[in-house]
């Protein structure tokens, strides 16, 4: 597998390790735009693909989460991140399928989580 940029994950974090943290089961495209919420704050919103400036893939969790791993310009050569990070998380999850976390990794994996040095409160 090619090295993957994942521009929404976090420094050092693995699609393997946010498969099997987050129990993925699936993934989702979404065209998304800017939005100005005010002078000096944007956010993102979901749009139809005309009026979208980029488009996220997220991780789709077991619990109805959707976690955004990586954002794609809208061009050619953005659609083939979105192809190579699709086939990525896909292979990721057929992985992670095949040697599901028990419950006790899982809420191992939620409390370190919580106490990352790392974390803004």
């Amino acid at each position: 597998m090619p090295d993957l940029s994942l521009n929404c994950l976090s420094e050092g974090e693995t699609l393997e390790d946010v498969v099997r943290r987050n129990c993925a089961i699936g993934f989702d495209l979404r065209f998304c735009r800017s939005m100005a919420v005010s002078e000096h704050d944007r956010d993102t919103i979901t749009c139809d693909p005309p009026e979208a400036e980029f488009a996220t893939l997220y991780a789709l969790t077991d619990l109805g989460e959707a976690i955004a791993i990586h954002d794609a310009s809208l061009t050619s050569a953005g659609a083939d991140e979105v192809a190579t990070v699709a086939r990525a998380l896909f292979v990721a999850i057929v992985n992670a399928r095949r040697d599901p976390p028990d419950a006790a990794q899982r809420h191992e994996a939620e409390q370190a989580a919580l106490i990352d040095p790392d974390r803004i409160e």
